[in-house]
């Protein structure tokens, strides 16, 4: 595991110099570190991009390096002072697979992939999600320049159907529509009481507002209250999180020519 002064160096996926003098795009030199020699870059974005384009070269190899366990034991091995096992669980755990089940080829799973290395190599998030987002959106138009495929690098065509896939959008959906629902549900309950009270003969009006003013006591009103601010609480997450993607998903980075 690297130290944090790769975060400085704009390399929070702690690449190291690839071999006879070649660069990654976006690199703009070396950094020297007591873990060794590490790449720097002019940027978060083009540090991202490289992690990304390093996993992807794993996949192209005649054995594909594609599970946790690979994954870790060729990015960080325990030979290079590095806790691979302790690694490789971390980012099982993270990325949602067995320790010995293939990462799949999907844009969600890789996004987990490099945000995992990411945390565990620098110790924080180093990157927010949108800058993971614009190096995947990179990624897509390299593989689109390339004649090969893009759907792993890109979030799906409509914008609203990825979103509720996401956890931050499934409780926020919800909580919004636990709110609403309970709201209505206690609201019909409370009309049907009021109406038993009053009688189907059509008691006098005075027996009407007492029993309106039995069911809406002190305490119906503060749950009432209670379910308008989870309906909230729920539409605020939601409302945020499509703010985040639909910013991230507006950038489009320009892309170099130059390789690898």
């Amino acid at each position: 595991m690297a130290t944090p002064s790769i975060v400085a160096a704009n390399n929070p996926c702690a690449l190291r110099p690839l071999p006879r003098g070649q660069r990654w795009k976006g690199q703009t030199g070396i950094i020297q570190t007591k873990g060794g020699a590490y790449c720097s870059f002019s940027s978060p974005l083009w540090g991202v991009r490289a992690g990304l384009r390093n996993l992807h070269s794993y996949r192209s190899k005649r054995h594909p390096v594609v599970t946790p366990r690979a994954i870790i034991a060729r990015w960080a091995p325990a030979s290079d002072n590095n806790p691979e096992p302790a690694y490789a669980k971390f980012i099982a755990r993270r990325v949602g697979v067995g320790l010995n089940v293939p990462v799949p080829f999907e844009y969600e799973y890789l996004r987990r992939l490099i945000a995992a290395i990411i945390r565990f190599e620098t110790g924080s998030n180093a990157v927010g999600p949108e800058v993971i987002a614009q190096a995947m959106a990179l990624m897509a138009e390299e593989e689109r320049a390339r004649g090969r495929p893009t759907a792993a690098y890109e979030a799906d065509a409509d914008p609203l159907k990825p979103l509720t896939r996401s956890k931050e959008i499934a409780v926020g959906g919800g909580a919004a529509t636990v709110g609403i629902g309970g709201a209505v549900a206690y609201g019909r309950e409370a009309v049907d009481m009021a109406r038993e009270a009053v009688g189907v003969g059509g008691q006098a009006a005075s027996a009407a507002r007492e029993s309106i003013g039995s069911v809406c006591t002190t305490a119906d009103l503060a749950a009432i209250g209670s379910f308008v601010l989870l309906t909230l609480f729920g539409l605020a997450i939601v409302a945020n999180r499509l703010w985040a993607r639909y910013r991230a998903r507006r950038y489009r980075p320009p892309v170099p020519r130059s390789t690898p």
